[in-house]
């Protein structure tokens, strides 16, 4: 992610899945939502989502225990490093008290159907050699079914409200 461009405001590295078109022919950067063209072209081309560059041997997906239970990610696959460095570097995972923006706020973001959009408790990071994209045409975005994980590694919120990078692995 370090050869990212950075976002001149927040000097966060800016993955692909976060630019978004404008109408008159530019981008523009949303935090907030996933442009889902975007997830889709590069989790069918096994490119990370966060640095866009091909994934290696492993694959990891991040999501809440939900998400895990289920094997099923709204959010596309990336590079294990890149999705270990979003637990510090994304504000509304790595804080616990940061919440998304409200969805009739400009940049708001929208959550895709069928999630709750309330925030987990902890994150999972799942670690895995395969997985699967499925479109879903109705909903206009793409679901990501991983093969089972070789590993797990959890990470809770601390008394401090920051979510501890010493993760629990299982």
């Amino acid at each position: 992610m370090a050869a990212r461009p950075r976002d001149a405001r927040r000097g966060l590295p800016i993955p692909p899945v976060n630019l978004h078109p404008h109408l008159d022919g530019g981008v523009h950067v949303d935090f907030t939502t996933i442009n889902t063209r975007t997830s889709t072209d590069l989790a069918v081309q096994r490119l990370c989502s966060l640095c866009g560059e091909r994934l290696g041997y492993w694959v990891a997906f991040l999501g809440g225990p939900r998400a895990a239970e289920l094997m099923r990610y709204a959010d596309p696959p990336g590079c294990v490093e890149c999705m270990t460095a979003a637990l510090t570097l994304c504000p509304h995972i790595a804080l616990g008290r940061h919440r998304r923006a409200r969805a009739d706020r400009p940049g708001g973001g929208i959550i895709p159907p069928g999630s709750h959009g309330d925030k987990p408790d902890r994150y999972l990071l799942g670690i895995t050699r395969e997985y699967r994209t499925v479109f879903i045409p109705e909903h206009g975005f793409s679901v990501y079914l991983p093969a089972p994980f070789k590993t797990v590694h959890e990470y809770r919120y601390g008394p401090d409200g920051r979510l501890n990078t010493d993760p629990v692995t299982r």
